[in-house]
This record gives structure tokens, C-alpha cells and sequence, in this order.
């Protein structure tokens, strides 16, 4: 319905808006655990929002739904993981004098991956890969395009990019899913598996 793809819209708009306001001006934000658990939980809300829209306007199964729209949320949320990993600690001393960005946050690297199971799934006809390479995709990108406000996109080995503007970047974020619904459409391998099967990937 296009009202629930206006509120699913406008959803992910006040989200990155408000989101932004309780990360860095609260009370709060002198905390750096707050503001990393804050920031988390934004990015995983505006990655469920943005495949619910996703879905508002694919047919697919419940189940398939389901499975899609919580890994899409949780991978939206892991990507900050790589933080551990700069750090080599679990430290919030460590955690807070990071020198530079971890390996998923290029954008490069994502663009890689997902750009071969987009060519694998459509190759092949597998539309459970293909949906999959979508929630990657809308995972990453509405992670990487909301941290790009401060420090902007980074694409190996060009470096980065300048930081986006507050509104132009939650603008992106309100319609890029929709954007995909119709690269998605438009490139839809015929096939009557819509189940991500986890498995194949193994």
C-alpha cells in the first residue's frame, strides 16, 4: 500500500534524524559506551526499516520475509564489529583511539561481494541468493551512507569521499530502498524459490 511505504519513509527519515540528536547531543553523549550502543541500535533500526520497505513492495513468502528482514537488521548492526577487530581489544580505552576504519566499512569491499552474487544469482537463476544480495546490499549501504555524515564513503583504494550533509543523507536513506525495488524488479531471475537458504552458502 503506498500509505505504508510513506510511513515506512518517513519512519527511517525520523529515525537517522532523532537518531543522530541522541547519539551526539543527549545528556548522554559524553559516554562513549552510550553513544556506541545508541548508534548501533540506529543503524539496526533504520536496516529493519528499510527492509520492511524493501518488502513492502516484493511478494515473497512469510517465512522468507521473516528470515530476510532479521538478517538484514543484523547485519546492519554488525557491521560495527570491525571496530573490535582495529582495536585488537575489547577495551573501551582501545575502542575510543581507533586510528583508522575497519574492513567493513568499505564500501569498495561490500560492492565487491554483493556485485558477484548479484551476477551469481541472476547467472544462475537462484532468487534466494538474489534476495539475499539485496539485504546485504541495503544493509551496508544504509550504514556506510549514515556514518558517510562524518566521515564520508570510503572506496579502497581512492580513499574518501567528502562528508555528506546531514539532510542528504537521511533523504538517500528515506528512498534508497525504493530504488533497489526497482533495480531488484528489473533484473529478477525467474525462479519459484523465494527461501533464503542459508545453506547454499556454506
Amino acid at each position: 500500500m503506498r500509505s505504508v511505504r510513506i510511513f515506512l519513509s518517513v519512519s527511517i527519515f525520523i529515525t537517522a534524524f532523532i537518531g543522530d540528536y541522541l547519539v551526539f547531543h543527549s545528556r548522554y553523549s559524553n559516554s562513549f559506551v552510550y553513544r556506541a550502543l545508541t548508534d548501533n541500535f540506529i543503524h539496526a533500526s533504520i536496516g529493519f526499516l528499510s527492509a520492511l520497505l524493501f518488502f513492502e513492495n516484493i511478494l515473497v513468502t512469510r517465512q522468507a520475509w521473516l528470515y530476510n528482514v532479521i538478517f538484514c537488521t543484523i547485519v546492519a548492526s554488525l557491521i560495527d564489529i570491525d571496530h573490535f577487530v582495529v582495536a585488537k581489544s575489547i577495551h573501551i580505552k582501545d575502542l575510543n583511539n581507533l586510528k583508522h576504519r575497519g574492513f567493513l566499512h568499505c564500501s569498495s569491499l561490500w560492492f565487491a561481494v554483493t556485485s558477484i552474487l548479484f551476477l551469481y544469482s541472476y547467472l544462475h537463476r537462484k532468487l534466494n541468493i538474489y534476495i539475499l544480495t539485496f539485504m546485504l546490499t541495503i544493509a551496508y549501504t544504509s550504514h556506510h551512507i549514515r556514518d558517510a555524515n562524518r566521515r564520508g564513503l570510503w572506496f579502497y583504494p581512492y580513499g574518501h569521499t567528502q562528508p555528506i550533509p546531514k539532510y542528504l543523507y537521511i533523504t538517500v536513506l528515506s528512498i534508497l530502498p525504493m530504488i533497489f525495488v526497482y533495480v531488484f524488479q528489473y533484473f529478477k531471475p525467474q525462479s519459484k524459490d523465494t527461501v533464503v537458504q542459508y545453506s547454499m552458502l556454506a
